[in-house]
């Protein structure tokens, strides 16, 4: 696609891991005054670094931050978008910067996702997935898709998403992959959980956890009397040849895959609840199923009732050469970053808010392949961590 777009899951597969290389936590913290509580954020860099802040009313406020720290506010536009509904911006060498929203027939709890220079997928009030151009609707697929689904797709274009198996349901336990291409919408495959089983969250993500060349699909399924656990959908780019768990536990979400141990193997960091607090965990696929390595307690996994699962992050921020898992601890007013190590996992470093984290993380990759990080506190301020010049 010629234009660049920015989510706040950071890319379009939904693992919220990043390139380049940081200098936390040696870092210039910047505080931006903001009109009102942030929901959500997406950086980009140009010879500025700039986020697109959506605060709880719908309103849009733009916030510019230069690379020695000063800070301004570049666009107040309220009403922006529905209360609450995430937003995705493009970057584009013809037309500028733009936040893509879009009309009243698109669930206002998710947003469409451009699958080429034209066309753009979405998911409709009636949860049927729309194909449509800039002239209108070309192709709509009848999916019952989860009214806060979100829209992962990997390199080869195809799109992955959650659904209600049957009338009624409230919880998605079906997992759609499909292709939109030359002005259809084609299922490659589904898979329908069993009995009380759903899927947590609302997106899978695509990453290639076996070192086959394809990127599979990392779930969690929940619900049953198993308990929450990873699962990993194995995907040889079109179909589904296997799948595998990790061990079951209390409630669990899946944050990111990187090369998280010294030896470059991919790892999934998840995010798991139990009776005494949050703890990180790092499963790797091995011997038909995700073994879990290491975990570090300390971390919060998702509270419940809240639809905002991009409060984490992936990447070597520190600049060591091996990425950290980035999540909040249990004050949800620290970021802590988690590295891996050879006796299991330990805390690299931490950041403070000075209030309640209540945006997603939104990072940046900078112009020279640093890294910057932002997210919004209930006090209605976007903290900004920039390099120091």
């Amino acid at each position: 696609m010629l234009d660049r777009y920015f989510y706040t899951f950071h890319n379009p597969a939904g693992n919220r891991a990043l390139r380049g290389s940081g200098r936390f936590p040696d870092v210039l913290t910047v505080d931006v005054p903001l009109r009102g509580v942030p929901a959500w954020a997406v950086g980009y860099a140009m010879e500025t670094a700039v986020w697109h802040v959506v605060l709880r009313d719908g309103a849009l406020q733009v916030i510019e931050v230069a690379p020695d720290g000063e800070a301004r506010s570049l666009a107040y536009a309220p009403g922006w978008f529905a209360g609450g509904q995430p937003p995705l911006v493009g970057v584009s060498m013809v037309e500028g910067t733009y936040v893509m929203r879009s009309d009243d027939s698109v669930s206002p709890q998710s947003h469409p996702i451009p699958v080429n220079d034209f066309e753009v997928l979405y998911i409709n009030r009636a949860g049927d997935l729309v194909l449509s151009r800039e002239e209108g609707i070309v192709a709509q697929l009848p999916a019952a898709a989860a009214p806060a689904a979100r829209l992962v797709m990997n390199r080869a274009g195809q799109v992955a998403l959650y659904a209600r198996s049957g009338l009624g349901e409230r919880q998605a336990s079906a997992l759609l992959i499909l292709q939109a291409r030359d002005s259809a919408i084609r299922l490659l495959s589904r898979r329908d959980l069993p009995g009380a089983d759903v899927y947590a969250g609302n997106a899978p993500f695509w990453a290639d956890i076996d070192g086959d060349g394809n990127e599979d699909l990392v779930t969690t399924v929940t619900g049953g009397a198993l308990g929450a656990r990873l699962r990993a959908y194995l995907w040889d780019g079109g179909a589904i040849r296997q799948e595998v768990d990790g061990p079951a536990g209390q409630r669990r979400q899946q944050l990111a895959a990187a090369a998280f141990a010294a030896d470059g193997a991919v790892e999934v960091a998840a995010l798991s609840a139990a009776a005494g607090g949050g703890q990180m965990e790092f499963f790797r696929y091995q011997a038909g199923g995700l073994r879990r390595l290491a975990a570090l307690p300390g971390l919060t996994a998702q509270a419940r009732g809240d639809c905002n699962f991009d409060r984490a992050a992936a990447g070597d921020f520190d600049g060591d050469g091996m990425p950290e898992a980035l999540a909040m601890d249990d004050t949800r007013q620290r970021i802590v970053a988690v590295r891996r190590c050879p006796t299991g996992a330990e805390v690299a470093w931490r950041l403070n808010a000075e209030a309640e984290i209540v945006s997603n993380f939104a990072p940046v990759e900078l112009l020279d392949s640093g890294l910057g990080l932002a997210v919004g506190t209930a006090d209605a301020r976007l903290r900004v961590w920039l390099p120091r010049l």
